[in-house]
């Protein structure tokens, strides 16, 4: 049987929806695919070099943003992002593990570092914020993919009078959070964006 890398590329993340990133092996890919082991290297020299493709094509779109005024394309580069390590089981490991220098990758870089660019910030300031974004997104995403994975343990370690504030503020703190606790974070960033755009403009 001939397969194709699309075939290769496809069947692995379908993989990983099923299995999860821990269980993603080519021994396995090569058995899901109905061909002999070995057979999926004609297409990824590596397993390394497979995750790398399967995180580019988990970006496929997200750079797509039309023109916005730079904040509100920071936001939607962000929540595409966040959408998309969603949409496939441990979607954010596997972008955070690999280093993947590939087309929808750079894509993001240049959309998200052009939109901080436009907002005022150097060059150097755009990429590095450009990586403050995608931590953020990224962080985020994993610890509410690895939280709906098993219950929160966090409210019985809680003691009221070890930990008085963490107590107080209990009820918003557990995991999954939802979509708003992301949102939060990212109108943080957006306004510390703007602070540093304000505080250093009759520097450039």
């Amino acid at each position: 049987m001939r397969i194709n890398r699309e075939q290769v590329l496809a069947a692995a993340l379908d993989l990983l929806d099923e299995a999860g990133l821990d269980q993603l092996s080519m021994r396995r890919l090569a058995t899901a695919l109905g061909v002999q082991n070995g057979a999926t290297y004609w297409h990824f020299r590596s397993k390394q070099a497979l995750l790398e493709a399967m995180a580019d094509e988990l970006l496929a779109g997200v750079a797509d943003v039309t023109e916005l005024p730079w904040e509100a394309r920071v936001t939607e580069l962000a929540t595409r992002l966040r959408r998309a390590l969603l949409a496939r089981r441990d979607g954010a490991r596997v972008f955070s593990g690999v280093f993947f220098p590939l087309p929808n990758a750079l894509a993001y870089g240049n959309a998200l570092i052009g939109a901080l660019l436009e907002a005022g910030l150097s060059p150097k300031d755009a990429a590095w914020t450009a990586d403050t974004v995608t931590y953020h997104v990224v962080a985020h995403t994993i610890e509410e993919q690895l939280a709906a994975e098993g219950p929160d343990r966090l409210e019985a370690a809680v003691d009221p009078v070890r930990h008085p504030h963490l107590h107080a503020a209990l009820a918003h703190v557990p995991s999954p959070h939802p979509e708003q606790h992301f949102h939060h974070g990212l109108r943080l960033i957006v306004a510390g964006i703007r602070a540093e755009v304000a505080a250093t403009a009759p520097d450039r």
